[in-house]
């Protein structure tokens, strides 16, 4: 068997507009109140930039993550409540949590059901071997390859924010690396994100914008190639500024990118990094599991169990 040792780059930084919605009504004090609808899962990043602002002490440009379906944005007061405020302005959206604060200990759970035994390979950046691009900012993905179909596992908290589950495999050849893979993404609550790899069709029982826990049943394995072979695919990553740039600063997505995370998980009750070709066990206490959630989650979630 080859040993594989790459991974394509996951995640493309893209800018939204179209399921975001940001309007205002006009106050009876004059003042102008913005809000916002959000039709989409995940955190975004939203700068309103106005121009041509009068009778108001406000900034010319606001910026703010999104993390709810709806909510207020801003209200501009007048410094004159007898006359209204004058302005035109303009939006931009850019996807994920950025610059957030990422908990590099949190203690995340091994993506398999307890007991298991597992061994991770690292794995290289394709655009770093082939391309000779430089290697993405903190690069770390791992894969988990068995003799047999599994089910994966959330590994923390979080929304479920996208979901491809349209590919087959081609199970006549032998092959290294699919780019076009059944996925899901996590975004966690400190903004970190999770995509798995490796589904089978229709295995994928969730839906985007639902809440997911560490050990929720995400999907099962596929196939990989003619090989009996199943293969899971884990990245974690995070959204910053390039060169600590300011959120105000942003113009387009050149203007940030994707920073990679090692995670470190539940291993023999400690928290440890994974090292590549090492067998480990999944296991888990309650404390690690429930962590990041409420009674009334951990209660629903013995119930379903």
């Amino acid at each position: 068997m080859k040993k594989l040792t790459l991974l394509l780059l996951l995640v493309p930084i893209l800018s939204f507009g179209q399921k975001i919605e940001i309007d205002y009504i006009i106050n009876n004090d004059n003042s102008v109140s913005f809000n916002y609808k959000k039709n989409i899962a995940g955190s975004y990043l939203v700068i309103l930039e106005f121009s041509n602002l009068s009778n108001t002490r406000a900034q010319k440009k606001v910026s703010k993550i999104l993390k709810n379906n709806s909510g207020s944005f801003l209200k501009l007061k007048p410094i004159n409540e007898e006359n209204g405020i004058s302005f035109q302005y303009q939006t931009m959206y850019f996807k994920g949590n950025i610059n957030s604060k990422v908990n590099e200990d949190y203690p995340y759970i091994l993506p398999f059901n307890k007991g298991e035994k597992i061994t991770p390979r690292d794995l290289y950046s394709l655009e770093n071997r082939y391309l000779n691009e430089e290697i993405p900012k903190g690069w770390k993905s791992y894969s988990f390859t068995f003799n047999e179909p599994k089910e994966v596992k959330a590994i923390r908290k979080g929304i479920v924010i996208e979901i491809k589950d349209i590919y087959t495999p081609n199970y006549s050849t032998e092959v290294s690396y699919y780019s076009e893979q059944n996925s899901i993404s996590i975004e966690h609550i400190d903004g970190t994100v999770a995509t798995y790899k490796g589904f089978d069709k229709n295995t994928i029982q969730l839906k985007e914008g639902e809440m997911v826990y560490p050990q929720t049943t995400l999907g099962q394995l596929v196939k990989y190639d003619n090989r009996d072979m199943y293969r899971l695919y884990l990245t974690l990553y995070s959204y910053t500024t390039k060169d600590n740039i300011s959120l105000f600063r942003l113009n387009s997505a050149d203007d940030y990118e994707i920073a990679y995370l090692t995670p470190k998980f539940f291993i023999r009750n400690s928290l440890e990094v994974l090292n590549d070709n090492n067998e480990y066990l999944v296991d888990f206490d309650e404390k690690t599991q429930f962590k990041e959630m409420r009674k009334r989650e951990i209660k629903k979630f013995k119930i379903n169990k």
